[in-house]
């Protein structure tokens, strides 16, 4: 996962608080830049920006066209914290400091182009590595996340006999509807790899019961039907807990999504929680049994891996148990 550290642009220039809007705007144009920091005595002030500078009067100080305090982030924040920081306060750049030292400068289009290494080109949703940095984010702030891990049903079956432009549409199709479905709900929506997602809730998994139907839906794509299958891990507890070790924490809920949505495939359950997976051979063990009321999942389990991938004309959508 990237730090700020990595994308901002070290030993930005400065200019004193008596400097006059004038001489900004020359350096401003000499070094190919949009803003300056602000410095007195070591201490940073702020920012210049160009747009500052238009329409003040060239004898101005650039004292008098400062607006509002430095925003601040330290090196070793994420690439994350900085755009959450940054949309939060409508900000197009942070100065980075520690220990009230300045480093460097993040803007908005660095942040951009680091962070844009991380979100798949085809669903734009951000990929593995920024999953991984926000479970055990959560995981150390001691929530107890939910986590649901979303496989396509016979996608490379799908493929060979449709070609790869019509996958490339299911899966850009599925991204879209779980990007929107994790927001109105409040989580986020990932592409794991391949025909693999996952959606990554800070709260329990009861809040999410009522709304899985519309989830569980099979896609419409072409005229064809595509099923996917759902395992969830996690989002159990009232009340969460710091683990030892939120790294170690993520891969188990990791692994337990994913074993859970590939029992929901062999099952026909259209999802599958991971406490169904001690009856399985070779679960976890001290995994316990589903808590879950058989009908709080909706009535569209078959019916969400309906005709996507085994047969064209669908399954039963009535109600059944995992």
């Amino acid at each position: 996962m990237l730090r700020v550290a990595e994308a901002m642009v070290p030993d930005p220039f400065r200019v004193g608080p008596w400097t006059s809007v004038r001489e900004a705007a020359r350096l401003m144009a000499q070094r190919r830049v949009g803003s300056l920091v602000v410095v007195e005595d070591s201490q940073v002030l702020g920012v210049v920006t160009s747009r500052d500078l238009r329409g003040a009067h060239p004898n101005r100080l650039v004292v008098d066209v400062l607006k509002g305090s430095p925003v601040t982030i330290p090196p070793e924040a994420s690439l994350l914290e900085a755009k959450a920081l940054m949309e939060a306060r409508g900000l197009e750049r942070l100065l980075v400091v520690r220990e009230g030292k300045l480093l460097g400068i993040l803007t908005k289009s660095a942040l951009a182009f680091a962070l844009g290494q991380h979100f798949d080109p085809l669903t734009g949703l951000p990929q593995a590595d920024l999953l991984r940095h926000h479970l055990e984010s959560l995981l150390a702030q001691g929530k107890d996340p939910t986590l649901l891990f979303v496989d396509l049903d016979d996608f490379g079956r799908l493929n060979k006999e449709n070609g790869h432009p019509f996958g490339d549409r299911v899966l850009k199709t599925l991204g879209q509807r779980l990007k929107s479905f994790a927001q109105d709900l409040g989580g986020e929506a990932y592409r794991y790899g391949g025909d693999e997602f996952a959606l990554v809730f800070p709260h329990p998994r009861q809040v999410l019961l009522p709304a899985l139907p519309s989830l569980l839906r099979p896609l419409e794509v072409e005229g064809k039907r595509v099923g996917f299958s759902v395992g969830v891990a996690g989002g159990r507890r009232r009340q969460g807990r710091v683990p030892a070790n939120p790294s170690a924490t993520a891969d188990d809920l990791l692994k337990l999504a994913s074993l859970a949505s590939t029992h929901a495939k062999r099952q026909g359950s259209g999802w599958a929680p991971a406490e169904a997976l001690k009856a399985e051979e070779g679960a976890p063990e001290g995994v316990s049994s589903p808590k879950e009321p058989q009908s709080a999942w909706g009535g569209n389990r078959r019916a969400a891996r309906g005709g996507g991938g085994r047969r064209s004309g669908g399954r039963g959508s009535g109600p059944t148990g995992p």
